[in-house]
């Protein structure tokens, strides 16, 4: 395989990556249009102010509902709930005063709410390098996260009672109560773990009882816990990162945002309209809902059997965090009959937290598969060990990113010498290849014989300079999936790079982001390709595309994590010494076989005999 071969696989590799970062900006693009048209009235949030809210309220909650089954999506019966009660179910009491409560430990602080008696949004402690990170879950979101909904026909839910009480409090856990009416009784417990004894400190331990005091069974059919709101960790966010998700027993399944928001496709091909949410029946043994950096997953040992995912409208709110849909979902368990007298119990374990490999792994239930790995996920787990390993040494993850590259590149040190000295022969028969074309142009199959023995008396195999780059791939994509979503690289700086995760922008010249690391990647990438031999089978054509593969990477990768572009600056820079290196070495002439300047033997291997 020569260059050509090699040239069109890094096209199509370049194509790929550019598809994905031209659809991203369409997104965007389709989004800002759609909230310029669209300029519906914001639902109210959770959290609102008394005056905000109606002055009726749903005093008692009917476990069962009287009337025709409601018609529309889940979002629109959640806001007429919540806005405008069933007359059968509203009270002249006026709503009791919201009251929140905040139980933290060194990693979480997350606020309770008595509506709805769930958790209204939850702070990060210590992804900022020991400060309160900029992001908070669920900030922004319709609903509290885990709060309860009832089904109340085919496709639809009503939500709960909002107002509980406060039944007992500690230093790290509550429990709220709801007299629901009707001789039903739902008690909500809450709590922290303390991370000590192997807890791990983003997990909050939640259990939801429902107790029939009354003299029948009540039938609560199917209940749902929403999963809180996610939304974009920063302007450059590509729509992938954020989706709902959900673990079958065997398989993973991730609902990304752009499936709700709708797509442009590329040139037509693919394009999708918005639609206001989407069910999902399956077996369910943990669902999720995640962003680039962090993540919520709801489990339990009960199985869930339906998941509804849907766009939430989250305002900006000053912290650099774009106006823009974020994502959120609720997952059904059923619950059937409480018989009279008995309670039925739900208890989960609600991990709140950054998309740390590790953490997620020791959930165990592979709960790691959050981390979306992908096709080459052992790549990605064996390089992310490979750089906790070097991290727990020397504490910056700069510097580890840089030690591992130049560890992964000594590793392939003797393979891509060899490919490097192979490319360097093929250059030096430049001009007996250029022979050969000419003098058998018009014989196709006569030069591909002739070419093939030029190659085998000089020792050049045409496959040693793409071999490297396809042994390599793999180890390449496992990074840049491994990178992509490295919450470890949050906020973590690196020489003049404030934030590892993000582009490196040192200033904006008339709004355009001005990222010096993947321009210095672009210009050793150009270097590194200026001193590669040229291969004597590309035409100038080829030449041309090659020479410009800096520029369109530097465009596909311009807005890319500066971990990424860090690894590949690195990379291209000790490609470059190595070349160098090479170039200043003298290759050592290979033993040419001339068959023709070997003097002729007898049938027996002795003399030929002079004719007399």
């Amino acid at each position: 395989m020569d260059k050509k071969n090699t040239i069109l696989g890094i096209v199509f590799i370049a194509a790929g990556i550019g598809f994905m970062f031209w659809q991203s900006q369409q997104l965007q693009e389709q989004r800002r249009e759609q909230a310029l048209q669209e300029q519906t009235e914001p639902i109210p949030a959770s959290g609102q102010t008394e005056s905000e809210e109606p002055a009726n309220t749903v005093a008692e909650a009917p476990v069962t509902v009287e009337a025709e089954p409601a018609t529309g999506t889940m979002l629109d019966l959640l806001a007429q709930e919540v806005e405008e009660p069933a007359a059968s179910s509203v009270s002249s009491m006026p709503r009791a005063e919201e009251k929140t409560v905040e139980l933290s430990n060194d990693y979480i602080q997350a606020e309770f709410t008595t509506r709805g008696g769930a958790i209204r949004k939850v702070h990060f402690l210590q992804t900022k390098r020991g400060e309160k990170d900029d992001y908070v879950f669920n900030e922004g979101g319709y609903l509290p996260a885990l709060s309860l909904s009832l089904a109340a026909g085919e496709g639809a839910m009503r939500e709960f009672n909002l107002d509980y009480t406060i039944e007992s409090q500690t230093r790290d856990s509550i429990t709220f109560g709801l007299d629901a009416g009707d001789g039903l009784v739902i008690r909500r417990s809450y709590k922290i773990a303390s991370g000590e004894n192997g807890q791990d400190p983003y997990v909050i331990e939640h259990s939801t009882t429902f107790n029939n005091r009354s003299d029948s069974p009540k039938a609560l059919s199917t209940i749902y816990l929403n999963l809180g709101t996610a939304r974009p960790i920063s302007k450059s966010s590509q729509p992938n990162y954020l989706n709902v998700g959900f673990y079958n027993g065997e398989d993973a399944d991730f609902i990304p945002i752009n499936k709700l928001t709708g797509s442009a496709g590329f040139l037509g091909i693919g394009a999708s309209s918005p639609q206001d949410e989407i069910s999902k029946r399956a077996r369910i043994e943990w669902s999720s809902v995640k962003n680039q950096f962090f993540a919520s997953v709801l489990s339990s040992e009960q199985t869930a059997g339906e998941v509804f995912i849907y766009p939430v409208e989250v305002q900006a709110n000053g912290d650099g965090i774009p106006d823009s849909p974020g994502i959120s979902g609720s997952v059904g368990y059923t619950l059937g009959t409480v018989s009279a007298g008995n309670s039925s119990e739900l208890a989960f374990e609600y991990y709140v937290g950054p998309k740390e490999f590790k953490r997620l792994q020791s959930l165990g239930n592979e709960q790691d598969l959050v981390m979306q790995f992908g096709f080459l996920g052992f790549f990605s787990k064996l390089l992310l060990a490979f750089m906790y390993a070097i991290h727990s040494v020397v504490p910056s993850w700069g510097w580890s990113i840089v030690i591992m590259t130049i560890c992964i590149k000594t590793i392939f040190l003797p393979l891509t010498a060899k490919a490097s000295r192979s490319q360097k022969r093929m250059a030096s028969i430049q001009g007996p290849m250029s022979e050969l074309k000419e003098k058998y142009k018009d014989n196709p199959q006569k030069m591909q014989q002739e070419t093939l023995k030029l190659f085998k008396e000089h020792q050049v195999n045409p496959l040693a300079g793409c071999l490297p780059m396809i042994i390599q791939m793999p180890i390449f994509l496992g990074l840049f999936y491994m990178l992509r979503t490295a919450s470890e690289l949050r906020h973590e700086p690196f020489l003049w790079v404030s934030d590892l995760s993000q582009p490196d922008t040192i200033m904006e010249i008339g709004g355009f982001p001005l990222n010096l690391l993947p321009i210095l990647m672009g210009l050793t990438m150009f270097l590194q390709m200026h001193m590669m031999p040229v291969s004597p089978t590309a035409d100038p054509m080829q030449q041309k595309i090659f020479k410009f593969m800096p520029a369109i990477f530097l465009v596909f990768l311009y807005n890319f994590s500066s971990g990424l572009t860090l690894y590949w600056t690195v990379q291209n820079i000790l490609t470059i010494l190595q070349q160098k290196y090479i170039n200043s070495r003298p290759d050592p002439e290979p033993v040419v076989a001339e068959a023709a300047a070997a003097k002729p033997k007898t049938k027996h291997g002795g003399k030929a005999r002079k004719k007399k």
